[in-house]
């Protein structure tokens, strides 16, 4: 199994970092880290996170990282997990998963 981060995720997540680091950027930086860690575990244990509730299909789930929700795709046939993107709690997920795919 391959992960991969969608532009869009990378782009969340700079975005988060930046914001992390106006106060501190060696938390920042290691918050960073632990986040990619923790989407890891992925490839022993795919089916890890929950279904995405808001959308209910069953291969777009999440990992909740602290005040993080990082939302992934699975796509087993191809044998890979995009990271679609990365969303703060207090965040309202967009209606539609359309711009998840």
């Amino acid at each position: 199994m391959e992960i991969v981060w969608t532009n869009q995720a990378l782009h969340k997540l700079n975005k988060f970092v930046d914001y992390i680091a106006q106060d501190d950027v060696v938390t920042a930086e290691n918050w960073a880290l632990k986040l990619i860690e923790k989407t890891d575990q992925l490839i022993e244990q795919l089916e890890s996170g929950r279904i995405v509730p808001e959308y209910n299909e069953p291969n777009l789930r999440e990992l909740i990282f602290g005040n993080y929700r990082v939302i992934y795709r699975m796509r087993k046939e191809e044998n890979i997990i995009y990271i679609q993107t990365v969303w703060h709690v207090r965040q309202d997920p967009p209606k539609s998963s359309v711009g998840l795919r």
